[in-house]
């Protein structure tokens, strides 16, 4: 038709994203936690002042990458939201970079844990350990046959740093990966579950939640919470991982958490909210109880049933003596 016009449509290609991986390998992760160390000690800092440590500004995606790769090595945590976000050393990283004892079994061990963090780590070290394929197998690998494509702009460079990271960590076939902790009197070297007495840290997303790590005191029924010393609020066992017992704890303080929250007498703490109009109402309370608390906890109850019934008959009288001016 005379005077019309065929509008273009642009050839919009889907990108691949690949799966999420450290920007750095380990070895320069531990270095710019050093850099980190040298302005902060054990201190929290904005994200912003993080990256300028590191020789970016606060709206680089190099810093922001930086940051993403620590994070994931468990060697940064992270606290608050946007522009107030802060981050500070783990323990782990604490203990790697200060820990200056020759031939440290313990430094050894927790790099190689870190080296380990990242899930796609993880899943490379499950399915392969130390016999890799060639960097042309691991790629078309990773190009068409992984779970998560990888772009192909990007496969290169993580094979290069999941090369570097493994050979730094110095790996072996006999080191294991994830949350899981090797049962001494199990058969064939089989695991078992996270259990009471385990030392652990919480990272949701990724991102460490303690100073250091916390004894777990109890697990759920089910086995999918875990609750840790001096918190009633459980933690889902998948963001839970095993760490070194805190070198300022003693063997004697965890021979007593084990023994006061053994599986047989552990104690759960159960939640339930109820909605109102005004809001809502929560309740906690430990679980088994005994007849005699059951029969306690009844009482309270009748009592705080007063208090609120008395709050609410006595507010309206409140408020007209404000309104007369009295």
């Amino acid at each position: 038709m005379a005077g019309a016009t065929v509008a273009q449509t642009p050839d919009k290609r889907k990108r691949t994203r690949s799966p999420a991986y450290p920007f750095i390998n380990l070895e320069t992760a531990l270095g710019r936690a050093k850099q980190f160390y040298d302005k902060e000690q054990r201190n929290a800092a904005n994200v912003s002042v993080a990256m300028t440590h590191w020789g970016y500004t606060n709206d680089s995606s190099n810093g922001a990458q930086t940051i993403a790769a620590l994070t994931s090595y468990g060697l940064l945590g992270g606290e608050g939201m946007g522009n107030q976000r802060k981050v500070r050393l783990t323990q782990n990283a604490l203990r790697i970079l200060l820990d200056a004892r020759p031939d440290s079994k313990e430094r050894a061990d927790l790099i190689k844990q870190a080296a380990l963090s990242p899930k796609i780590h993880q899943q490379l070290w499950e399915k392969w350990s130390t016999a890799l394929p060639s960097d042309a197998q691991l790629r078309h690998t990773l190009l068409f046959d992984w779970p998560v494509p990888f772009n192909d702009k990007a496969v290169d460079g993580f094979i290069r740093e999941y090369r570097d990271t493994i050979s730094f960590a110095k790996l072996t076939e006999s080191d294991k990966v994830g949350s899981e902790v090797e049962d001494k009197g199990g058969q064939n070297g089989a695991k078992r579950p996270l259990q009471v007495g385990d030392w652990v840290q919480w990272s949701p997303k990724g991102i460490d939640q303690f100073q250091e790590p916390k004894q777990i005191t109890s697990v759920s029924h089910e086995g999918t919470y875990g609750f840790v010393d001096g918190s009633g609020t459980g933690l889902p066992i998948g963001e839970l991982t095993v760490q070194p017992k805190p070198a300022t704890v003693s063997e004697s303080r965890t021979r007593e958490v084990v023994t006061l929250r053994s599986p047989e007498k552990q104690t759960i703490m159960r939640q339930d909210i109820f909605s109102l109009t005004e809001g809502t109402v929560t309740i906690q309370w430990p679980t088994p109880l005994s007849s005699e608390s059951i029969q306690d906890l009844k009482d309270w109850l009748k009592i705080v049933e007063r208090k609120i019934t008395r709050s609410t008959s006595e507010a309206p009288k409140d408020e007209g003596k404000a309104r007369m001016g009295c």
